[in-house]
């Protein structure tokens, strides 16, 4: 038994909570098919439907599927996909093999949970922590975007030389996703402190672990372009870690705090700036110095993985920048965090923004 599967046996006894069967990771296609074959035997799937996004992963999923085997490629994460799929499953499929990054795996987690199948997850990118959680980021008709419930993954099958080859820019964006870790578990506290919420203290830990993952990691492949086995392997663990933390938390709230509504913001006042996980770093910073903490510590971190745009804010004025931290808390209402307590104005931002900038 490894130490995460000890971690985790410890911290869930007595609690009611799903947690994955399977953590496999591998080295190779061909170990990755025989491993995910075994993972089929061992959960009685058999007839899966098979669900990608349109590029790279539609071509790992196509080396993966059986020949006759069912599969469908998903576009974005819209709610009519959510639906699309869940209607293929309800025709003749027992569950759903994921392959892909953030977009397919959220469709197919949502779309399991609607017609009650387990997902398995083949991740193609370490981007996010959205590999091993309950959470489903999707977009609705309307084009609102809305983070919700999603179906469990019931096994992570992964090849550490495909997550290794992939476009660098994914592994820096897993990266950051941890890295808000700190601040999103310093949010929690302090909305407990306000009384707002309740921190489940084991939930904390495994997001505390996730993080310490990172910082124990020399960084600096990254930001030469370099991905290791060793470090896409620790990436991995990290990215879990944090699923599961969200898991038994019942929410996201370990692992998602004012530095992810920053990010949220972003997306809707400045869409396109960057990938999550680089925006969510960028307001990692922001929420450490509204925190009280020293951002000297996340932005070493930040450049020994390369998140060059992130230590910069991608160009955006100061100005605008502190305009789209205001708006932050509008993005997801009710979720308390330093931005509430603080309630920094236009200019104190703009001053902290500027500081970060000459640091």
């Amino acid at each position: 038994m490894s130490e995460i599967d000890q971690l985790v046996g410890a911290l869930t006894t007595g609690r009611q909570i799903d947690l994955p069967i399977y953590l496999r990771a591998v080295e190779g296609g061909d170990s990755l098919r025989q491993e995910l074959a075994a993972v089929q035997s061992d959960m009685e799937i058999s007839t899966p439907l098979f669900v990608s996004g349109t590029s790279q992963s539609c071509a790992v999923c196509n080396d993966l599927a059986p020949e006759r085997a069912s599969r469908t490629t998903v576009a974005d994460n819209s709610r009519s996909e959510v639906r699309r799929i869940a209607d293929l499953v309800n025709e003749n499929a027992d569950a759903v093999i994921a392959v892909g990054g953030g977009r397919p795996i959220d469709v197919a987690k949502a779309a399991a949970l609607l017609v009650d199948v387990p997902v398995v997850v083949i991740p193609t990118q370490l981007s996010a922590d959205g590999i091993a959680s309950p959470i489903a980021v999707i977009r609705e008709d309307g084009g609102d975007v809305v983070s919700e419930r999603g179906q469990l993954p019931v096994a992570v099958v992964a090849d550490l030389e495909l997550l290794a080859g992939a476009p660098i820019n994914f592994a820096r964006a897993g990266v950051g996703d941890l890295l808000g870790n700190r601040t999103a578990l310093e949010d929690w506290r302090i909305a407990a402190a306000a009384g707002q919420e309740l921190v489940d203290d084991f939930a904390a830990l495994l997001a505390s672990c996730a993080h310490l993952l990172i910082e124990g990691l020399d960084l600096s492949p990254l930001a030469r372009g370099e991905m290791t086995i060793d470090l896409a392997r620790r990436l991995l663990d990290g990215l879990v870690l944090s699923g599961l933390a969200m898991e038994i938390a019942g929410s996201s709230r370990p692992c998602s705090g004012s530095e992810h509504l920053i990010s949220h913001a972003l997306d809707a006042l400045e869409p396109g700036t960057a990938a999550h996980g680089e925006q969510v770093a960028f307001g990692t910073l922001i929420a450490t110095a509204l925190q009280g903490g020293d951002p000297a510590e996340p932005r070493a971190l930040m450049a020994a993985a390369g998140l060059n745009g992130a230590l910069t804010g991608f160009g955006i004025s100061p100005a605008r920048m502190a305009e789209v931290i205001k708006f932050g808390p509008s993005t997801r209402p009710g979720r308390y965090t330093v931005l509430d307590r603080e309630r920094p104005s236009l200019q104190s931002l703009r001053t902290l923004i500027e500081g970060l900038h000459s640091a």
